[in-house]
């Protein structure tokens, strides 16, 4: 009997944003460990017009962002590409394949709808060892440095999300939509009153300051600097909690750091962390539960 060929598997990023990416990445960097394969760098590149068009603050060039790290590159890469056997990974979670003849090629693809529905829970739990391993592969220029006190992340998602839908259609969970920034000031002010006391808050936004002045005028607020798209994911990492906007970043925040998520009501997408009562979905004058507040005061003393 032969022996077994070898196993690969790579990621396909998709053309959507950052963190949709990064879940055809994170499924398969987990299933490699998991499994022992052996990863085959992804194609980070991808000619995105629509943020210069829309003068959006992040351009969008993620292949700036990466290193390969430990996956296959450069000619090794393409030399793969061109002589495995390529099977196509959509939603499922597969079991490691007997190989005979041409090493295989697993493609880890993402749903192009309900991307995170389908798929997330594939990785929710495994924040910590994700964390790691989005770092190594981040260029070190783009790492933030360690935090030196903790700090509320508050995500405002504006950019080329819909605004102005009412809060009816918000609640029924319709996506790529952005959020009142009132609400987020309302809810700051609501879990600073049951902590007891003004904790830092840093704003990560694609907004216009003019647009986040609610926020930014509160005691304590500060904006993030204008840095990469990658650079405020893994900082918003480190916070002690995040006041999630309807978007998938929020989730990636919370997710990576393990920090308790505060959603408007239908905003959610999917639970992030494997411990339900850190992720709520709270109303403007809606009270913070004692739990949820009692795991972020616990981070500030």
């Amino acid at each position: 009997m032969n022996p077994p060929s070898p196993v690969y598997a790579t990621p396909v990023l998709g053309r959507f944003g950052l963190t949709h990416g990064l879940l055809a990445w994170a499924r398969c960097r987990l299933w490699c460990e998991d499994f022992g394969a052996t990863m085959v760098a992804p194609q980070w590149f991808k000619l995105r017009i629509g943020p210069y068009l829309r003068r959006e603050r992040d351009k969008r060039n993620y292949f700036l962002l990466f290193q390969p790290g430990t996956a296959i590159s450069g000619m090794r890469r393409l030399r793969l590409l061109a002589g495995c056997v390529h099977r196509d990974i959509e939603s499922e979670w597969p079991q490691m394949p007997a190989q005979e003849g041409r090493p295989l090629l697993l493609k880890f693809h993402n749903a192009l709808h309900q991307n995170e529905v389908k798929s997330f829970a594939q990785v929710r739990g495994r924040g910590h060892f994700l964390r790691q391993e989005l770092t190594a592969i981040t260029r070190p220029r783009y790492r933030p440095q360690p935090v030196t006190r903790p700090f509320v992340a508050i995500h405002v998602r504006l950019g080329d999300f819909t605004r102005n839908q009412s809060k009816a259609a918000l609640s029924t969970g319709v996506a790529n939509s952005a959020l009142p920034p009132s609400w987020f000031a309302d809810r700051l002010r609501a879990l600073r009153d049951t902590l007891g006391a003004d904790v830092p808050a840093v704003v990560f936004s694609d907004g216009q300051d003019s647009e986040l002045r609610d926020l930014l005028n509160l005691p304590g607020v500060e904006r993030s600097p204008q840095q990469a798209s990658i650079t405020d994911l893994l900082q918003m990492g480190q916070s002690a909690c995040v006041i999630s906007s309807g978007s998938g970043f929020s989730l990636w925040g919370a997710f990576l750091g393990d920090a308790p998520r505060l959603c408007f009501p239908g905003q959610m997408i999917v639970p992030a962390l494997s411990r339900p009562e850190l992720e709520i979905e709270s109303d403007v004058g809606m009270p913070i539960p004692a739990g949820f507040a009692a795991a972020i005061k616990a981070q500030f003393t």
